[in-house]
Parts: structure tokens; C-alpha cells; sequence
């Protein structure tokens, strides 16, 4: 009688390897479920860090509309960038706080927390739910400032004299009253410092603005305006370990064609403060009082005229024996044309440019209209795109607003400036 044999524990061996391959795949099932899992994690985690860096800076940027407003902003931008899930229970928990360091500089806090469901691993009770977090901070130092503006005579025929005062309110309007410290000065042919540096500046430099209505007239006296704003900048002191932006913007629409000098009369006015230039075509070269901007026409003692074309009250200083003028530039005497001044006025204009950016301040420039010299404003900025860019001193940026005169002019130029306010506001978040 022939048998058949089994091996010991051989159905036993067939159920082990059953067990087996079903622990095995369940442990691939939740290797593969939990690395879906990990990557939706990751995802709202990315989701979640963009919307808090961006609620972050918008909060920072509107401060100064005041913090409910910036508070409101800062909000609005997380929930757009956050979005929406369908693995999101609930809405997310956020919380924004502004603060004060000790060194006076303002902060804000952002600090997200969200709960998304999982799949996979949520077979284990306690990974039902996964917490996504995060958090930002944003320092927004102090922004010191001052705007250069040009008022010159030409500005009443390109649009500017319309378009200037508007884009200078919508401009300040983006800055802080009462941490940030900002002052006006105005150029034609002579310079002045409309509205001091200080705090509490968007009232006075409005009025200022309005008021260059109906006082556009003269040359372009760049360099003196220049040299104002950056003693306006220096006055104001900094505090220990204060995060502090210090800014030029110029503003202009037309070449630099004036310069100041004492010139060394040889008649009884002795050594006199002249502003001379002030032509952009031909070769004449005016003379005027560095203090009113009064066109002086010579200086050879006659009445000149008045920035009117009225005879002046005053007769001009009778400077004789000069008949040149010492030029920065190379030393050398050089004759009053309309040719070697500009060239003077751009040189000087440049150096101050140059020496703002050496105590570390950022300078932007602004062209208005199609008569601008582009070159000789991104040298002044600056600008990446300069022939004499030098990326050791602080970027700066050269903007223009090119249609005007026309129905454009005024909204580009405050989309010019704006262009500027976003510039100088990430420069102030850290």
C-alpha cells in the first residue's frame, strides 16, 4: 500500500507566510499612506510660512495708515495667501501683535497655527489631525529722508507744475508721522529747505508742495539742492544699536546748469556769493542772488532782471576783474559758456551724489518728461544699470515719467513715486 508523506509543519509554514505578506503589506500600505500624509504636511507648511512672511510685510508696509489699518491689511494678505483646503479643519488661528524694541524701532509679530486632516496615519487615533505652525517678526526701522525737488521754469510748460504736488502728497502718505523724520527742499536757481527734517511732516510738506503752485520759474540749480537735503540727513542724529534708512530722493526735469561759488571781485563788493548758469541752450550764463534766486543777468553792477523779467530792486554786485570761474572738476579756469557750467553742475552734483552714498545713505532719482538726462539720474541713483555703477555703495534707482506733457502726467508720475515708497519701505523691513 503506497502512501502519501507530508513534511512536519508544512501547512503551518504556508500560514506563517500568509500573516507575513499581509503585515507586509499593510506596513507598505502605511509607509505609502503616511508619505501622502508628509507631503500634504509640507505643502500647508509652505502654505502656511508664505502667508505669515506675507502678512508680515504688508502689516509693516501700512503702518504708517496706523496699526488697526495695518493690522486689518496684514490679515486680509494671510488669508489670501493661506487660502483654502479641503484637508483644513477648521480656519487657521492667527495672531498679530505690534511691539517696540529697545531701540525705538517698531515690530510686528505674526504667529499661524492650522490643523489638516490625514488619511493614511490617521488609522492611529492620535495622528488623526496634523498642527501646522508658523511665525515671523519684521523689524521696521526709522526712515530718515529728504525730497529734492526741482521748481525750475520749465516745469510750467511739461505738466510737472500740475503733476509734482499730488504725487508728493500720495508719496509721504506711505511713511510714519511719528517715527520717521522727512524734509522738502526745492531747487531752481537757487536752493532751499522748504520744510525742515523732523517728525509730524506730511502736514507741512503738503502745504509746501501746493504752494511751489504758481513758483516754477528760474534755472536748475541741482547741486545746491543736493547739498541741502544731504544737511538735512545729517542733522539727525542716531541712537546706539537704532535701525536707521537714510534716503534722497531727486526729483527733476531737466539737465543741472547752475552752480554757486564766491567769486573774487575786485571791486568794493570784494568776494562775492554768486549762483551762475541757468541756460540749457546757446551760451549764455546768468547771474543770481544765491539767497532769492533773482536773476542778476550780469555782474557787471547794472540792474538785471527779476525772475519776472522785472527790473531788479537791487543793482547786482559789481563784480569786475572776474571773467572765469574755477572749475571742481580739474582745477582748471574756465570761461562762463553755458557748455563749461553744466559740465561743472553735473560734476558737483554727482560728487554730493557720491559722498551721500559714502556715509551710507540710498539715493533714488526721478525724471520727468522727455528732456531728462537718463544717464546722468541713474549716476546719480546709483542705479544697476549706470555706466558708473559701483556695487560697493548702496543701489539706488533711477525712475521716469516720460508722457508728459499729456492727460498721463499725473497718474504716472505717482506711480513713479510709488514705485519709490515700495523701494524705500522693504529696504526699512527687516
Amino acid at each position: 500500500m503506497n502512501h502519501n508523506s507530508c513534511k512536519p509543519g508544512q501547512g503551518s509554514d504556508r500560514g506563517q507566510v500568509t500573516i507575513l505578506l499581509a503585515l507586509s503589506l499593510l506596513l507598505l500600505l502605511l509607509f505609502a499612506g503616511s508619505a501622502v500624509d508628509f507631503g500634504n504636511f509640507y505643502v500647508a507648511k509652505a502654505r502656511m510660512s508664505k502667508a505669515v512672511d506675507a502678512a508680515c510685510l504688508t502689516g509693516m508696509k501700512n503702518l504708517a495708515q496706523g496699526q488697526a489699518t495695518a493690522l486689518t491689511l496684514a490679515t486680509n494678505s494671510f488669508n489670501a495667501n493661506y487660502g483654502t483646503s479641503s484637508l483644513d479643519v477648521g480656519p487657521p488661528t492667527l495672531v498679530i501683535s505690534f511691539t517696540t524694541n529697545g531701540a525705538g524701532n517698531m515690530m510686528i509679530n505674526v504667529d499661524a497655527t492650522a490643523s489638516i486632516r490625514t488619511f493614511f496615519i490617521g488609522l492611529v487615533p492620535q495622528f488623526q489631525t496634523f498642527q501646522v505652525h508658523n511665525s515671523a517678526q519684521a523689524t521696521r526701522g526709522k526712515l530718515v529722508m529728504s525730497l529734492v525737488l526741482d521748481r525750475s521754469g520749465s516745469m510750467n510748460n511739461n505738466g510737472g507744475a500740475a503733476a509734482l504736488p499730488p504725487a508728493v502728497t500720495s508719496f509721504i502718505a506711505n511713511f510714519d508721522d511719528a517715527n520717521d523724520e522727512v524734509a522738502m527742499v526745492s531747487f531752481a536757481s537757487n536752493a532751499t529747505v522748504d520744510v525742515a527734517i523732523g517728525y509730524n511732516f506730511k502736514t507741512p510738506i503738503t502745504n509746501a508742495a501746493d504752494a511751489l503752485q504758481g513758483n516754477f520759474s528760474g534755472g536748475t540749480f541741482g547741486p545746491g539742492g543736493l547739498t541741502l537735503g544731504k544737511a538735512q540727513n545729517d542733522s539727525v542724529p542716531i541712537v546706539p544699536g537704532q535701525n536707521v534708512t537714510k534716503v534722497i530722493v531727486y526729483f527733476t526735469d531737466g539737465w543741472v546748469n547752475i552752480v554757486q561759488d564766491t567769486l573774487n571781485c575786485t571791486s568794493r563788493w570784494g568776494p562775492t556769493l554768486y549762483n551762475y548758469g541757468g541756460h540749457d541752450s546757446g551760451s549764455q550764463v546768468d547771474f543770481f542772488d544765491p539767497v532769492s534766486g533773482t536773476d542778476w543777468k550780469n555782474i557787471d553792477g547794472n540792474y538785471g532782471l527779476d525772475h519776472n523779467g522785472n527790473p531788479a530792486h537791487q543793482p547786482t554786485p559789481d563784480c569786475t576783474g572776474v571773467t572765469k570761474f574755477t572749475a571742481q572738476s580739474d582745477g582748471n579756469q574756465k570761461s562762463f559758456t553755458r557748455a563749461n557750467v553744466t559740465a561743472e553742475a553735473q560734476y558737483r552734483a554727482l560728487q554730493t551724489a557720491n559722498a551721500m552714498r559714502t556715509e551710507g545713505m540710498v539715493v533714488y532719482s526721478i525724471g520727468l518728461g522727455s528732456s531728462v538726462d537718463q544717464t546722468f539720474l541713474k549716476e546719480i541713483a546709483n542705479d544697476p544699470s549706470s555706466p558708473t555703477y559701483n556695487s560697493a555703495q548702496p543701489d539706488g534707482l533711477a525712475v521716469f515719467a516720460p508722457n508728459c506733457p499729456s492727460s498721463q502726467c499725473t497718474t504716472e508720475l505717482q506711480q513713479v513715486f510709488q514705485t519709490i515708497a515700495s523701494r524705500i519701505l522693504l529696504r526699512l523691513t527687516q
